[in-house]
């Protein structure tokens, strides 16, 4: 039965780089028996839980957690946004003078500058959808999260992407949280507070200017909510200016008739963008964990190496080599390069293929011709490469250089071909294993090739 994958975290990615980067300095052929012995007992997963499965296999023991998860420190976090919201609101309103509330300072404070954050936030997104997330600021709270979303000691790098996409998700969370604060407490204080709401400005506005603006910015609910628009009656009487003392006039539907709309102000202008933003920069940071996770340096030979059979030449005793390789027959995803004619000589015991076309040649034509081959591997990109070569002759920098072309593979065979009626030397086989340990593939072997006599 499929296994069903679990969510996928910032510390996955970190712990897998920190496991390959350790693992480049095991020999290919240890990686690949336990790989493959790994990828035996993983079942069916997809890729992801693949990796995390053979991550919990070979990874050591981490390090104590941090006396903070990142669970907890978001949650503190979230009650710090709310308790900011409701503060900052109580503040505003409270030490009004005279209970007298001017709604383009309120506009200002709790509507325009967090639309203009949520502006900033959203360009912010937009580059990282393209891939060019900008660096998180050595103040921004959330890295009080981020950090505690990585194993063990690991650095916080900020040239990742993944942990700049977290910053930027919990600055939304936090946003919206601190919208929500400042709407709960803003009701609250009008339930007990009776304040008079008023406008006023050394610049020059006149009544028909300040009734354009407020019906320009309840247009989105105008037409379903004709209770959160402030009538043109209500704007000349609140007008207030420094010498005016005496309200007494004011009746109350006026003095209290803007918080209506500033309340909805709060909710399209101050609330919405921050959910959307959020909802938007979860998809993301989901995204870019996979494809960081994914796209790590040695992933997908690890994958490779997990699903592939191990082919073995040795038999019991170490100095026997099998020659039952000489009869294999591969699979369609298996290449074979024949390198300067390596298997000419060598009869109907060469090695058997699912396809003839599977068979390429290169190192005696032209330049051409080898990049011919060389292309061609690249877009058919086998699970496994043969290349079989002259075992008796020292390994060449033009078979380095065309193997060193060669994209999309991560295992790698050397087949070595010994003079007819011979077996490969120890002096051979040492060299060729130099040479293969020069490779830039995941997974490679040398393999000599006998019972060619």
């Amino acid at each position: 039965m499929p296994h069903k994958a679990s969510a996928l975290t910032l510390r996955d990615v970190y712990s897998l780089g920190e496991q390959l980067e350790a693992d480049r300095e095991l020999p290919a052929a240890t990686l690949s028996e336990r790989d493959h012995a790994i990828g035996r007992s993983c079942g069916e997963r997809d890729d992801i839980e693949s990796l995390r499965y053979w991550l919990q296999a070979v990874a050591t023991a981490d390090s104590a957690p941090p006396w903070l998860s990142e669970t907890q420190a978001a949650l503190l976090l979230r009650m710090l946004a709310l308790l900011a919201g409701a503060m900052a609101v109580g503040g505003f309103l409270l030490a009004s003078d005279r209970a007298l509330v001017n709604v383009f300072l309120f506009l200002l404070v709790f509507v325009a500058l967090p639309l203009l954050f949520a502006a900033l936030a959203a360009g912010v997104m937009l580059r990282a959808a393209f891939g060019r997330p900008s660096p998180v600021s050595p103040f921004n709270p959330t890295r009080f999260v981020a950090r505690r979303a990585l194993p063990g000691q690991a650095k916080l790098l900020e040239s990742s992407a993944a942990v700049r996409l977290l910053a930027l998700r919990y600055g939304q969370e936090l946003g919206m949280l601190f919208a929500i604060g400042v709407m709960l407490a803003f009701m609250v204080l009008l339930a007990f507070t009776d304040f008079s709401f008023v406008w006023g400005s050394t610049f020059g506005f006149s009544d028909a200017a300040v009734n354009s603006a407020i019906t320009a910015l309840a247009a989105p609910w105008s037409s379903w909510l004709p209770q959160a628009v402030v009538p043109a009656t209500v704007v000349i009487d609140t007008r207030y200016h420094a010498a005016q003392l005496d309200f007494s006039q004011l009746s109350e539907a006026s003095r209290r008739g803007w918080w209506p709309f500033l309340f909805m102000c709060l909710t399209v202008y101050s609330l919405l963008p921050r959910l959307l933003l959020w909802l938007a920069s979860r998809r993301l940071y989901r995204r870019e964990l996979t494809r960081s996770f994914l796209g790590l340096p040695g992933a997908a030979a690890v994958l490779s190496r997990m699903r592939s059979p191990v082919v073995r030449t040795q038999a019991g005793d170490p100095e026997h080599v099998d020659a039952r390789l000489s009869a294999m027959t591969y699979d369609g995803a298996t290449l074979l390069l024949e390198w300067a004619g390596s298997l000419a000589d060598t009869g109907d015991v060469s090695l058997r293929l699912a396809k003839d076309d599977n068979h390429l040649r290169a190192g005696l034509g032209s330049p051409a011709d080898d990049l011919d081959s060389i292309e061609l591997i690249n877009r058919r990109r086998p699970n496994l490469l043969l290349v079989a070569v002259k075992s008796w002759e020292p390994p060449m920098a033009d078979l380095a250089d065309v193997l060193a072309d060669i994209e999309g593979v991560s295992q790698c065979i050397l087949q070595l071909v010994p003079l007819k009626g011979r077996k490969v030397s120890e002096a051979n086989l040492r060299d060729w294993k130099a040479f293969a340990r020069k490779l830039k593939f995941a997974a490679t072997e040398v393999q000599p090739l006998e019972g060619l006599a």
